[in-house]
């Protein structure tokens, strides 16, 4: 039975849980961020603290988050609509690289933050989708090939 985005494959709804789990890692490193506050004793509404290059990090790794947030949903949702599947797989990539990346920024050495850099690799793929998505749109692409590749719904 198809869902209120009856236009987009079922499977967007893949990409529409994706974006929601983006939710519960923003939340995560936002929750970090007060447990460093509290630890750290950087007062509101200081940003970073002149004393604690511990708690710099772990208020690094959240903004750094939120800095590519609109960029990551615009590319998942958008390169979702014609590639459900690589999307929520390229977004999963994105999410557990910020995971990665930022507990190696949280042992307070920056350079562990590179622990993280496969995350490049979901938004870098997120960033074809949305070209061959831009590409289909305006007719370049009569047929994809993705469906001889054996992906459905492209």
């Amino acid at each position: 039975m198809p869902g209120t985005l009856s236009t987009l494959s079922d499977d967007y709804g893949y990409v529409i849980l994706v974006g929601a789990g983006s939710f519960f890692v923003n939340m995560w490193l936002s929750r970090n961020v007060i447990k460093a506050r509290k630890e750290f004793k950087v007062e509101y509404p200081a940003m970073y603290s002149d004393d604690s290059n511990e708690f710099n990090c772990v208020q690094r790794a959240h903004q750094n988050f939120l800095e590519m947030y609109p960029v990551f949903l615009s590319q998942l949702f958008i390169g979702g609509t014609n590639f459900p599947r690589l999307a929520s797989g390229f977004g999963i990539i994105y999410l557990a690289g910020r995971v990665a990346y930022a507990k190696g920024y949280y042992t307070g050495e920056p350079k562990n933050r590179f622990r993280g850099r496969f995350m490049a690799i979901g938004l870098l793929g997120l960033l074809g989708l949305n070209i061959a998505t831009g590409l289909r749109q305006l007719g370049f692409f009569a047929t994809f090939p993705a469906r001889e590749w054996g992906f459905r719904n492209c």
